[in-house]
């Protein structure tokens, strides 16, 4: 596979502080500080902090921001906004994750806020892909800890596209893709306690499995071994509260529901999120479970008015034991 280019190590930043000068550096609050003593004499044309997401805002930037190399440092959303204005621009992008919450360092389209409903659009190449474990240590342990999410959702994600191809729906199987999917997850909890303890190895495995698999969705077209109803359990949450937790954690919290409705071995996954101590537990997350149960019992007709991708969430029943196990494990 031709994998997303990659240097992993510490004092990146120091070592690649040219890439900052004179450059539009798309970033975040919670990390730039962190960067910004890091870079020397080193400065950028402009810094602008992501925030919006949606087709309006994503293009207003490419109209906006002066024309230079783009560096995204942060998380998921800083990531995104930097590969659109890219990819809009085809200027030189270099990205700088500051936490391992998500993929889209190694993904090449923006996760688009449009209407209610994410969809995918862009086709981003970087450059390079810095992964300072130093940076990414700066981050609360419990963001590193739910990276975990978007390779856990693997479980699922595979059990929904087998189903929907039984039911002559979705892109075709692939057999490579899908045993691809059962080794990610292997390896993931192999992993688990070094992510936990945050280390190198642990915060560079979890990182090589997030590129792998951002690669996998470009080479086969889609991601249907790696985002499903798990995925969609996130965004209909947002819809049903008005709010965002960290993605890694209100996927892994979909990991949970949903393999529970799939009766897809619900307790391996769960073993998976304990192992690597990701928040997975109502009070950990400020959430209720007002606001969990309101959220499956939306899911069907949200999945289905947004004309997501087949899967378990269209087709289940919010039953008493479903409910009941479900709040056994997040209690």
């Amino acid at each position: 596979m031709e994998l997303f280019p990659v240097e992993y190590g510490r004092d990146l930043i120091e070592r690649h502080r040219e890439r900052f000068d004179d450059a539009v550096v798309v970033t975040q609050p919670e990390v730039w500080p962190a960067v910004e003593t890091r870079i020397g004499p080193a400065t950028p044309r402009h810094v602008e902090i992501a925030h919006d997401l949606t087709p309006g805002g994503l293009e207003r930037l490419v109209d906006e921001l002066p024309e230079a190399p783009i560096v995204g440092v942060g998380g998921g959303v800083a990531m995104d906004v930097a590969k659109w204005v890219h990819w809009r621009r085809q200027t030189p992008l270099t990205q700088v994750p500051g936490l391992p919450s998500v993929n889209a360092c190694f993904t090449r389209m923006t996760a688009i806020r449009d209407g209610g409903i994410v969809r995918y659009d862009g086709g981003a190449v970087p450059d390079l892909v810095l992964v300072d474990f130093e940076l990414m240590r700066t981050a609360p342990i419990a963001m590193i800890r739910a990276g975990i999410g978007d390779v856990l959702s693997c479980h699922t994600a595979r059990f929904d596209w087998e189903l929907a191809v039984a039911a002559g729906n979705d892109p075709a199987w692939d057999e490579e893709a899908a045993a691809a999917s059962l080794r990610y997850i292997s390896n993931l909890a192999e992993a688990a306690p070094a992510i936990h303890d945050a280390t190198d190895e642990g915060i560079e495995a979890l990182m090589e499995l997030h590129r792998e698999i951002g690669w996998r969705c470009h080479d086969l077209g889609h991601a249907r071994f790696e985002e499903g109803s798990e995925h969609f359990f996130a965004y209909c949450f947002e819809e049903v509260t008005g709010r965002t937790i960290l993605h890694g954690e209100i996927v892994s919290l979909g990991v949970i529901a949903m393999s529970l409705a799939q009766d897809n071995r619900p307790q391996h996954p769960l073993d998976i999120i304990r192992a690597a101590g990701t928040r997975h537990r109502l009070d950990d997350l400020g959430l209720t479970w007002d606001e969990v149960e309101t959220t499956l019992r939306r899911l069907p007709a949200f999945a289905q008015e947004g004309r997501y991708w087949d899967s378990i969430a269209q087709r289940f029943a919010v039953t008493d034991d479903l409910l009941d196990n479900l709040r056994q494990a997040v209690s």
